[in-house]
């Protein structure tokens, strides 16, 4: 059996990459096993453990040890945090197997960690949705040019979101050519699990696009962007998804709304769908769910709204504040 002897594990994790990569993986998920795979070996390494001698047992204890795992600010990683340990190393070990290292994937075997699916608690209102849109479009009350620019940049990105529901890494992945404004439509080419989608544009987010595309684009470029002018936006998802996020922050403390991050608008839009009536089988599409599951999560908004509904209708309510008015 091969040791864990750092040059060697350093090679084999490339070429795992390489495989990857050849298979079609997209730049976000290289990267996250480039990131997630190495605390796999520092576990083997740290028990003296080959590849081939990580058996059910082992893997069942370094699910364990994520699920104890401590991150900088003192909290434990989330169950999908653990998750996407577990399917890199599952990865890795598909790749080891096949290279004849292991005689079988232990990772297959183990029961793995459930994620609860839910939504942010600070999921915008609609007129919530319509404050902070609107404060966010006032680009030109910025400070610099610079400033200015990044707001108008995100003004327009937030309005593509929250009519398509794209994600911020399909955002970044967009193309000029992705972008039908004859026919309001955005075609995602490579969507989250390699799917592609087509996203529909309503008319306000069309016209804000037509602006950006044939009048402001060319000045939003510069010599430390055109390296990706066939990019939308014109460069990758970490830089945007950093800029994006935290000026949604700054607009929100402005606008006087719970704070949003950039996945919000894809949630508040669901979310708004299904409580304007859109069928869920319908969101689903819109979304690009796989799972009309997924979907549903949806609906545990609506009825925790209804139950507030009660909490602020319901006769025994009103008593009870009457009780408390007289003194009883």
């Amino acid at each position: 059996m091969v040791r864990l002897r750092s040059p060697q594990v350093n090679e084999l994790l490339a070429e795992f990459l390489e495989t990857e990569k050849l298979k079609g993986a997209r730049k976000q998920y290289l990267m996250g096993l480039k990131n997630r795979v190495p605390k796999l070996l520092h576990y083997l390494s740290s028990r003296g453990l080959t590849y081939g001698e990580l058996k059910v047992r082992g893997a069942l204890a370094y699910q364990g040890e994520l699920l104890q795992t401590r991150t900088k600010r003192g909290g434990k990683y989330a169950s999908a945090t653990v998750l996407s340990y577990l399917f890199a190393a599952l990865s890795f070990y598909d790749f080891l197997k096949e290279k004849g290292l292991v005689p079988s994937n232990p990772f297959k075997e183990i029961r793995k960690v459930r994620v609860e699916k839910k939504l942010p608690r600070n999921l915008l209102k609609e007129k919530e949705m319509d404050r902070f849109l609107d404060r966010l479009s006032h680009f030109e009350e910025g400070k610099t040019l610079k400033h200015r620019v990044f707001r108008y940049r995100v003004h327009v990105i937030a309005e593509l979101m929250y009519s398509t529901g794209l994600r911020i890494s399909e955002v970044a992945d967009l193309q000029l050519e992705d972008v039908d404004l004859c026919r309001s439509l955005v075609e995602v080419r490579e969507g989250k699990g390699g799917r592609a989608r087509v996203a529909f544009l309503n008319e306000y987010a069309r016209e804000v696009l037509r602006v950006y595309l044939e009048k402001m684009r060319p000045l939003v470029f510069n010599e430390c962007n055109d390296r990706n002018a066939e990019l939308l936006f014109g460069t990758g998802w970490g830089w945007l998804g950093h800029v994006v996020n935290s000026t949604l922050k700054a607009v929100a403390a402005e606008a006087d709304t719970p704070a949003s991050t950039s996945h919000g608008f894809r949630h508040a839009l669901g979310y708004h769908l299904l409580r304007s009536g859109c069928p869920i089988r319908h969101i689903q599409q819109i979304l690009g769910h796989r799972k009309l599951s997924t979907t549903e999560v949806y609906t545990k908004v609506e009825k925790e709204d209804l139950k507030e509904v009660m909490d602020r209708h319901h006769p025994r309510r009103l008593r009870r504040l009457i009780d408390e008015a007289v003194g009883l």
